[in-house]
């Protein structure tokens, strides 16, 4: 459990891609690097950071984020995996976005669990988000907002691979930089 006189933290519920899929992740983030972004001013994200949220929470106390372990505990109990497919990379929320991301298969069990997790979060007192949830791992974040146009060039064919974990994340912003300590990890 929590220790009680911990302070509130910011907190993330999220997916941590398997070392293979974390290894082809930035696979494709260095040919990005070298061919059509080599002219472009990224921040990309670390290698050891990639994740895909299924809900941030922000900020809350250590009796909540108690609440929501209990009740991630019952929902993670099938052992079973979580199949992920990643179908393209493209700019994010849209084609003016500033964040470079891959995107994944919103696919039926992957809705059903953010579904899951949203209803956790509402429990313990928490509003989720009303837009429509958007599968992604974060690869950069473009420095410039004004930029020359580009293509990115279409995968040549989906990225398959699974997660058997739902992880729980704190964030902390220092320096002008992010970094995520996990908290809790929960098999699946």
């Amino acid at each position: 459990m929590i220790n009680k006189k911990r302070k509130m933290a910011r907190v993330f519920i999220a997916l941590t891609p398997v070392k293979e899929l974390n290894d082809k992740i930035i696979e494709i983030k260095k040919d990005l690097k070298i061919g059509i972004l080599k002219d472009h001013s990224i921040s990309w994200q670390n290698n050891n950071s990639h994740h895909i949220t299924l809900n941030f929470i922000g900020s809350m106390e250590p009796e909540q984020i108690d609440e929501m372990f209990i009740n991630l505990e019952k929902i993670t109990t099938s052992k079973s995996q979580i199949a992920l497919e990643i179908n393209s990379i493209s700019l994010f929320p849209n084609n003016n976005g500033q964040v470079l991301v891959a995107n994944i298969n919103p696919t039926p069990q992957l809705k059903k669990i953010h579904s899951k997790i949203e209803d956790i979060i509402n429990t313990i007192g928490f509003e989720t988000h009303l837009k429509k949830y958007h599968p992604h791992i974060t690869l950069g974040r473009f420095k410039e907002k004004e930029r020359a146009g580009f293509e990115i060039p279409e995968l040549e064919e989906p990225i398959k691979s699974f997660v058997s974990n739902i992880d729980v994340y704190q964030s902390e912003f220092e320096s002008g930089k992010t970094s995520y300590q996990l908290i809790k990890t929960f098999n699946y």
